[in-house]
């Protein structure tokens, strides 16, 4: 769930510059030293490293066991579920095609591929173009859950893969218009490389990306097919570490590579080289730069791009596959990069620690002065002044969670500022409506209007509408004391449960108390096994059929949903019994709160989800 995120993103950027002024590596073996300590604390069974410059490789292997069982140790070519580092190379394979004439990355996606069963209300104004599709700006929903993993060992063709994701080809706001990450794009992606050049997506990978770069172990496999090579996968957080099945991907486009650190050394000089030998160096620049989005034509160079993100002075992407977690992070102005993979529990704070040892290594003849500013334009500014509110939820179902951050952009002393959480960060003027954050090293905020005339901020790739604060603030207050009237249910619950035991009640009344507490414990049902499968993401696999879990979500949040409405329904029938105003009033305030949470969740499409039916 993205609640607050941007508070994250910067508290996170924060406690990795104190990491890194607190840790001065200067070897690789006091980095590899340094890393085996965090994989001992965080519990991670075994870890893919790979760190090189332009023209060497600085470290290939591994640390800790590919297999816990048999002891066998991570090695230069022990092979790891890359995740989403795979959309690099596909969003390459359409460049490739492009620069062949075969494919105009302007080209409307139902002219170049019109069997897409994809809906776009603003198709004649604002069309789908393969470019939204590579920088994630179609709108489309993300998977839905029953449509990421399964067990199944079933090789499907791209066709087939992309037409699992057709729930989730709904325009939901004008493509180009903000960023929001969606894996059916990819899905989408792999399908038309298969028409655009008679090969399924993976041999044409194959082909053209890694047997040119010398990776010869790498596969994309949508599940583990070489049990001597490929890497078992575990969870147990900080316990008894566990081995887990391995599962199929079903969007493989998506995620599909397993690599190993000698291949990725090569596929990260590829990047090093500009791309080299498999594009131009224009083709390169083209893949790290935005064009499609508000942000982009507002002139920010940060954020999401052709399958490739930006990290500050790096650049790569992030994977998640099963168990497995990924990072790809390369400079081309330095010349240096790594990719790490760990086969559970994470990645730890490992990346901050290979960054700031090569930053610290390599960045020192390349470091550039502060950016350039300019006088803050008030007037333009004023506008735009207020309250914002995230809108570009990756998931539709958690929407309703995303919109609960909130940020306040303002005017101090002729210095803007927006304030989260009540941390307050300064932006300085580094052109028209694009702003720096003070002491950052590159603009990642600006601001425009819509296509619907409405104020945005887009801040380090989010979009986020401008809001009235009676509303936004309103809205959170109702939230809260919605539940804080929840957690009021219960513990009356617990009382009228505790006092039972000593005295005789009538039962009317009775259960005019035990309801709401049954009635919030069902919701809690709905929302702890919902996050067993969010803090597991590998679980999915069991919303894909009824399973304990799935069953479990379904009639936590469906039981919530219809005992609030039977509570308040009761309340009204035996109103005249309860004896206090006082308990009219909290009983009345605890009913409605509970019909206010199951309102929105059922908006939300929580009421009634059959996981396996998404």
């Amino acid at each position: 769930m993205r609640v607050y995120i941007i508070t994250f993103i910067f508290l996170s950027i924060t406690l990795s510059s104190l990491a890194q002024q607190a840790i001065k590596i200067e070897t690789i073996l006091e980095l590899t030293d340094s890393i085996q300590r965090i994989i001992r604390k965080r519990n991670i069974p075994g870890l893919m490293l790979t760190i090189v410059t332009r023209d060497r490789v600085l470290f290939a292997g591994g640390l800790g066991e590919a297999d816990l069982e048999s002891k066998r140790p991570v090695h230069g070519q022990t092979l790891f579920r890359m995740g989403s580092i795979t959309k690099t190379m596909v969003a390459m394979a359409i460049m490739k095609l492009a620069d062949m004439g075969k494919l105009d990355l302007n080209a409307c996606l139902a002219k170049v591929a019109p069997e897409v069963p994809f809906a776009n209300r603003w198709e004649r104004t604002h069309p789908v173009k393969i470019i939204n599709l590579l920088e994630n700006t179609t709108g489309f929903d993300d998977f839905k859950w029953n449509k990421m993993y399964t067990l199944d060992r079933v090789a499907y063709s791209s066709q087939e893969m992309m037409l699992q994701q057709k729930s989730s080809m709904i325009c939901r706001w004008r493509p180009s218009e903000r960023y929001t990450y969606s894996n059916v794009n990819y899905a989408i992606l792999g399908y038309i490389i298969r028409k655009i050049s008679g090969q399924e997506y993976d041999s044409y990978l194959k082909e053209k990306i890694l047997l040119p770069v010398g990776m010869t172990h790498s596969n994309l496999d949508a599940w583990s097919r070489h049990n001597g090579l490929d890497t078992k996968e575990y969870a147990g957080g900080f316990g008894k570490l566990r081995e887990i099945p391995a599962v199929t991907l079903l969007p493989a486009p998506a995620g599909a590579l397993w690599s190993c650190a000698d291949d990725m050394a090569k596929y990260i000089q590829l990047f090093l080289h500009n791309g080299f030998p498999v594009i131009s160096r224009q083709q390169m620049n083209a893949l790290e730069l935005p064009v499609s989005t508000l942000a982009a034509k507002a002139g920010l160079k940060s954020g999401y791009a052709l399958g490739n993100e930006d990290f500050g002075h790096m650049r790569g992407h992030d994977g998640t596959m099963g168990a497995c977690k990924s990072s790809f992070r390369y400079n081309r102005k330095s010349g240096y990069g790594f990719a790490i993979a760990s086969n559970g529990n994470g990645l730890g704070n490992i990346e901050n620690l290979i960054n700031s040892f090569l930053s610290n290594k390599y960045d020192s003849h390349t470091i550039s002065g502060p950016m350039e500013t300019q006088p803050l334009d008030q007037s333009a500014i004023k506008p735009f002044l207020g309250y914002y509110q995230a809108e570009d939820p990756r998931y539709d179902l958690l929407a309703f969670a995303d919109r609960l951050m909130l940020l306040k952009v303002e005017l101090v002393n002729d210095t803007l500022q927006f304030n989260i959480l009540g941390k307050t960060h300064q932006l300085l003027q580094q052109k028209p409506m694009v702003f720096i954050q003070k002491g950052a090293s590159q603009a990642e905020i600006a601001f425009a209007v819509n296509a619907e005339g409405k104020r945005v901020m887009i801040i380090n790739k989010h979009y986020t509408e401008q809001t009235s604060g009676i509303s936004a603030l309103g809205w959170r207050i109702l939230i809260l004391l919605s539940l804080l009237f929840a957690i009021t249910a219960v513990i009356m619950g617990l009382y009228i449960l505790l006092d039972a035991c000593f005295k005789k009640r009538r039962q009317g009344i009775f259960l005019l108390f035990l309801l709401p507490m049954l009635d919030v414990g069902a919701l809690c049902l709905g929302t702890y096994s919902f996050m067993i499968v969010k803090s597991e993401s590998y679980r999915l696999y069991e919303l894909s059929k009824p399973s304990l879990i799935s069953i479990s979500i379904y009639l936590g949040f469906t039981l919530f949903g219809a005992g609030a409405l039977l509570n308040l329904w009761m309340l009204f029938n035996k109103w005249k019994a309860i004896s206090t105003r006082f308990m009219k009033i909290l009983l009345t305030l605890i009913a409605i709160s509970l019909v206010f949470i199951a309102c929105v969740l059922f908006d939300s499409g929580w009421i009634g989800l059959l996981t396996w039916k998404c």
